[in-house]
């Protein structure tokens, strides 16, 4: 779809019920809750595999610098590793951000197929915006959600939990329509976000805690396989608002 097509069905503006979608979300759960939980799982292996090279400046500390050289006010190889350590923290948080923005991308997409009543798709699996013809577009648009993320934690806070909702809709929206440029996958990212606010982030906060609560009774360990359900009502409502291009061609087909 191109922005405008987008954005008229937006305008258009058809009403969500909230009890509709929490219900359309847990039925939807129960077909997608290994590959949620494998979304999780991956993201969690990721961030530690990448945090594992932020050892290396204190490694480097340990066997290049003695204790005579520590001693001393300023300390040269100190300041070294030092800037090392903040610049291997910056690109671990950058790849790890990117990779996670590819992941539930890709999470939207095997989500997708499932909605569709389908076990696979080809070409449709968690590495599928890992790829050469993706990767840069999903980094550029990973630096965008931690610079807006960053400016919304500085505005004391609370903003976070408005962009919160529009960030979201911006992964969707990559997933769905990844030829977008940047600055079209956030204009409806935002206005979606703002037609549908409220309702995305009430059943994002009672999912998730009901998620918690389920998943810390199943000792604790059952959260990871829970938790994923927060993902779905965005989905939802992007089906109901802006929906899909197989949905226009059926209703085509039956027109004809």
């Amino acid at each position: 779809m191109t922005l405008s097509e987008i954005q008229e069905k937006i305008i258009k503006n058809p009403p969500v019920d909230f009890g509709d979608i929490f219900g359309k979300a847990f039925e939807l759960f129960k077909m997608v809750w290994l590959q949620g939980f494998l979304l999780l799982l991956l993201g969690i292996l990721i961030q530690y595999g990448l945090s594992l090279i932020m050892y290396i400046p204190a490694l480097g500390m340990e066997f290049m610098v003695d204790e005579q050289s520590l001693d001393g006010d300023f300390n040269v190889m100190a300041i070294v590793l030092g800037v090392l350590f903040f610049v291997l923290y910056l690109a671990v948080l950058i790849a790890v951000t990117t990779f996670n923005f590819g992941l539930q991308a890709a999470f939207y997409r095997i989500v997708r197929v499932r909605d569709r009543n389908k076990q696979t798709e080809q070409g449709v699996n968690f590495g599928m915006f890992l790829k050469k013809e993706h990767i840069k577009k999903l980094f550029v648009l990973s630096m965008a959600q931690m610079g807006i993320t960053i400016v919304a934690l500085m505005l004391c806070v609370i903003p976070i939990f408005y962009v919160f909702v529009p960030l979201q809709f911006a992964i969707i929206i990559f997933a769905f329509n990844p030829d977008l440029t940047i600055n079209d996958i956030y204009t409806a990212a935002f206005k979606l976000g703002n037609a549908k606010w409220g309702v995305t982030f009430g059943l994002v906060f009672v999912l998730g805690l009901l998620a918690v609560i389920i998943g810390l009774i199943a000792c604790f360990i059952g959260v990871y396989f829970t938790l994923s359900i927060v993902y779905l009502p965005a989905y939802l409502i992007y089906k109901e608002v802006v929906g899909f291009y197989e949905d226009d061609e059926a209703i085509a087909q039956i027109g004809r």
